[in-house]
């Protein structure tokens, strides 16, 4: 009968409520598996009154629904722009409330980040967040299994233009896609203080040529129901 305190606790640990439950870190997702020629755009560290209703004009234009990662110290200083967001059936997720790096902090470190922001979004009309962008796309086992608690799905990317070094033209921006461009394929921009003209232009630009190429484009959470996710 030695097996069976084992028998006991592995079945106390699956137990609905219990907090081992949880206990993998949630996995990075920077593409979906998939032969459907699809991809996401998405825009990090918005909303800015400069940057973010550009962005979503060229959206607009083009029919395109995107995923934007919002900073809460942004969206507060910026709400209306954040509504524009909203009203313009954009998904929006998580970025952290102070873009806090989350690698090397605590669990509970990490929790309240998460939290205060999830609290600042749903106050302003956004429905609550479940994907979660790392700032600087760092983490540690620790972040992940707080954010997997949580109920986040965390979501990288496959193809990164860079476009918040703002040293590179539009031209440049979308060469950098189209080079490592593929189905399921989940592609970053920036709406931040650091962005520029030249992320405008390049989604402007970007949008036909890929469409012309037969890819369409849909949300983060939309192409997840894909359900093959890509190596993290």
């Amino acid at each position: 009968m030695r097996w069976l305190p084992l028998i006991v606790a592995s079945i106390f640990s699956w137990w609905p409520g219990h907090h081992s439950v949880v206990t993998r870190p949630a996995p990075v997702i920077k593409s979906v598996l998939t032969t459907k020629k699809v991809v996401a755009l998405t825009f990090d560290d918005g909303p800015t009154r400069t940057w973010t209703p550009k962005v979503l004009q060229v959206l607009k234009d083009n029919h395109v629904k995107a995923t934007f990662f919002v900073i809460g110290q942004h969206a507060t200083q910026r709400p209306e722009v954040l509504k524009q967001e909203i009203d313009s059936h954009m998904e929006i997720g998580s970025h952290g409330f102070q873009h806090l790096t989350l690698r090397n902090q605590s669990a509970d470190a990490v929790k309240q980040e998460v939290q205060q922001n999830e609290a600042l979004l749903t106050s302003l009309g956004v429905k609550k967040p479940t994907l979660y962008r790392l700032p600087g796309g760092s983490s540690d086992s620790v972040a992940l299994k707080v954010l997997g608690q949580m109920g986040y799905k965390v979501i990288g990317w496959s193809v990164d233009t860079r476009d918040w070094r703002r040293r590179y033209t539009a031209d440049q921006l979308v060469e950098r896609v189209n080079k490592t461009v593929q189905p399921g394929a989940i592609i970053i921009f920036h709406d931040g203080p650091n962005s520029s003209q030249a992320t405008v232009d390049a989604v402007k630009k970007l949008i036909p040529e890929l469409k012309q190429e037969g890819y369409t484009f849909d949300t983060v959470g939309q192409m997840l129901k894909l359900e093959k996710f890509g190596p993290h």
